[in-house]
């Protein structure tokens, strides 16, 4: 990898960092660091991702919670209803 391919991947991650301002005002630890920062939080976001659609496309339908599906009011009362406080 060279430090073009380095410089090209953080103006991609940071919007802010420009061949200009990564030469002039950033000395090499801090690019290093902000681009190692800047990859894992990159992996990080697509494990979530993936994770989530991954989740979402293998559910299986009988799992799914149903929309009509309704409380259980008596059940609610009968754990609460001595610690509901009414006007």
């Amino acid at each position: 990898m060279t430090i073009g391919d380095i410089f090209a991947q953080m103006g991609v991650m940071y919007a802010w960092a420009t061949p200009e301002y990564l030469l002039d005002g950033m000395s090499i630890n801090q690019i290093m660091l902000y681009y190692e920062k800047g990859i894992q939080a990159q992996i990080n976001e697509a494990k979530i991702f993936w994770g989530v659609l991954g989740d979402a496309l293998s559910e299986d339908e009988g799992k799914k919670k149903s929309t009509t599906d309704k409380p259980d009011l008596k059940k609610f009362y009968d754990l609460y209803g001595d610690k509901i406080k009414r006007g």
